[in-house]
């Protein structure tokens, strides 16, 4: 008897049952028993029948008529009864009488139990028990019925446990099942992994522990189980910080779950999202208040009003992040996602799969599939810093990103519709890169719809002293400390110095200050110790000099640029050969193809030591 309930095969089962029905039947009536199934199947036979297990039953029987039409058939004059006259084997028949019933389950018919005599003896002791042997396979009918649906509920509940196993292991946060008195029912695969990650030496000592913490008890004394809560723990000389949510199961079981996890690595990541992609920076947050300062930040008020691609250009240190960020905060787009890449920072094999995402499987390592910054940055606005850095082949892919508002992640032909504003930043001349077929013209218009222009700190001498007392009270506040300002002869080369870092280098130097300064006010001598004053260009330039012995300027002009790149690279001489090339075209403003042209002109090798 083959089942299909709820897509669970339970033929095996019955067929073990049935046999074992068949032949209790058969040694309780001593009449031959079988059994068959709702395709005519024979599935278990005594006597006469123990051979042709398996084998089809013949049509218009009895047997066919009992599963068609659902109701018991009782024959106790074979060959004269009226079923029997269109009987296939009505010529051949042995069978002297026979009573069947149907099986039935859910209100279909599964198949058919009979006794069947084969000779008068037989026949006589069915003729005159028929309904009592009617009543016994009825109730035997019946007990495979109860088998069948015990059967389906066995199977049914082992699945539904299995999912539910399966689902809870699935969850990130650790989970214990505890009845009312705190022994444990199930602990889930992810509670292993938050122990391992905690260092937790005696996982059971823990569990006890948590289970007797006072926060864990109150909920369950008072079935105050909504909010989660911190459970600070100390197990065997060492201290575990968690964040504990209590469910109970209901009233009747007095069980109860509770999901865990490392609070420390929470508090974290909220501090990573906070500073990195939840920044609310405004305008009005932006130093400056010089009037070409103040242009660019008019600029970019206009800029955020629209959904145009915009670039910005400005040197290192300047600030483009953060207007890029201000510019996001103030459009329509400020309640979506501000995700920024640093083009620069990734290496070129990896920055694609960084912004498109990739599939499982698509190259060797990409063991899961993985989101690019393009669907991260959905309906928001995507960054991405030093342009100028991104390979050719990968600008013409993003080039048709922003054409088409579609991407596809590697190893997928999958085409995805995005959403997204594109800022981009450079301290590059891109027109000169392109000149010198660096980056593509076609992606430099894309880019380039609202240009604007962050000047640089030199170029912005009242912001200069406004910016560095700024920067005296932020660090006043976050040190401690009293100091009162800054003194008129720092203020003098404050104002003289050129600050090639910008910004950045200025915020750097008040906080070293800040730091260091023993007396009231910011000395001179403090600022020319960290801005190494006693300059080294000018060291170089002077041992130039001294060494000329009246050569021509051309050449002069090459030692002194051999004599500063290899000053230079002294400050990378611990960087791969990329991190150093890279630094190089930012310290000396030159393309990539220039310094790599003065590198060989000027014959100098650079040696990585990683």
């Amino acid at each position: 008897m083959e089942l299909d309930l709820n897509g669970k095969n339970t033929y095996f089962t019955l067929t073990e049952l049935s046999q074992k029905i068949a032949e209790a039947i058969e040694s309780v009536l001593k009449i031959d028993v079988t059994i068959m199934d709702d395709r005519m199947i024979r599935i278990a036979g005594t006597g006469r029948y123990r051979d042709s297990i398996g084998q089809k039953i013949e049509p218009k029987t009895a047997f066919e008529t009992c599963l068609m039409t659902g109701k018991p058939n009782i024959i106790v004059e074979a060959k004269k009864d009226h079923m029997c006259v269109e009987c296939p084997r009505l010529s051949n028949c042995t069978e002297k009488a026979e009573i069947c019933v149907p099986i039935v389950y859910k209100g279909k018919v599964m198949g058919v139990i009979g006794i069947i005599a084969f000779d008068e003896e037989q026949q006589e002791i069915v003729k005159q028990n028929q309904d009592k042997y009617l009543n016994f396979l009825l109730k035997m009918a019946s007990l495979i019925e109860g088998k069948i649906a015990e059967n389906e509920m066995a199977k049914e509940n082992e699945t539904l446990s299995r999912r539910l196993v399966s689902i809870l292991n699935t969850i990130n946060e650790g989970l214990i099942l505890f009845d009312s008195r705190g022994s444990v029912l199930y602990k889930n695969a992810a509670l292993s992994k938050l122990f391992k990650e905690l260092g937790v030496n005696s996982c059971e000592r823990l569990i006890e522990k948590i289970w007797s913490h006072p926060v864990i008890q109150q909920c369950v004394e008072c079935n105050d189980v909504k909010d989660a809560r911190e459970l600070l723990l100390e197990c065997e000389g060492s201290q575990y910080a968690l964040l504990a949510n209590i469910m109970d199961l209901g009233e009747k079981h007095k069980e109860y779950i509770i999901t865990l996890q490392n609070l420390r690595k929470i508090q974290k990541q909220i501090i990573r999202i906070t500073e990195r992609n939840q920044i609310k920076l405004n305008f009005e947050d932006i130093l400056g208040e010089s009037p070409n300062f103040v242009e660019a930040k008019n600029i970019a008020r206009r800029a955020a009003e629209s959904d145009s691609s915009v670039l910005i250009f400005g040197e290192s240190g300047t600030g483009k992040e953060l207007f890029a960020r201000a510019i996001h905060n103030h459009s329509s787009r400020a309640d979506h996602p501000f995700v920024a890449i640093n083009c620069g920072a990734i290496p070129d094999e990896l920055l694609e799969s960084e912004m498109f995402g990739y599939e499982k499987g698509a190259f060797t390592g990409a063991v899961n599939t993985k989101m690019g910054k393009f669907e991260v940055a959905e309906n928001g606005t995507l960054f991405l810093d030093e342009i100028s850095e991104m390979p050719l082949r990968l600008q013409v892919k993003l080039l048709r990103a922003i054409q088409e508002r579609e991407i596809c992640r590697i190893g997928s032909n999958k085409v995805r519709k995005i959403n997204v504003r594109i800022i981009s930043a450079t301290n590059r001349d891109l027109l000169k890169m392109i000149n010198e077929g660096l980056f593509r013209e076609d992606l430099y218009y894309r880019l380039n719809i609202i240009p604007i222009r962050i000047p640089p700190l030199r170029e912005r001498d009242a912001d200069i002293m406004y910016i560095a007392e700024y920067f005296v009270d932020h660090y006043n506040r976050m040190f401690g400390k009293k100091i009162l300002g800054i003194s008129p002869e720092a203020r003098e080369l404050f104002l003289s110095y050129p600050w090639p870092g910008n910004v950045r280098e200025l915020q750097n130097v008040i906080e070293f200050a800040v730091n260091f300064e023993n007396g009231q006010y910011i000395s001179r001598e403090l600022i020319e110790k960290r801005l190494h004053l006693h300059d080294k260009a000018s060291g170089l330039i002077n041992k130039v000099v001294r060494e000329s012995d009246m050569d021509s300027l051309e050449n002069n002009v090459k030692k002194f640029e051999r004599a500063f790149i290899m000053e230079r690279l002294k400050a990378y001489k611990n960087h791969h050969r990329k991190s150093i090339i890279m630094n190089l075209c930012q310290d000396l403003k030159l393309s990539r193809a220039t310094l790599y042209r003065k590198l060989k002109e000027l014959d100098i090798r650079i040696e990585s030591h990683k």
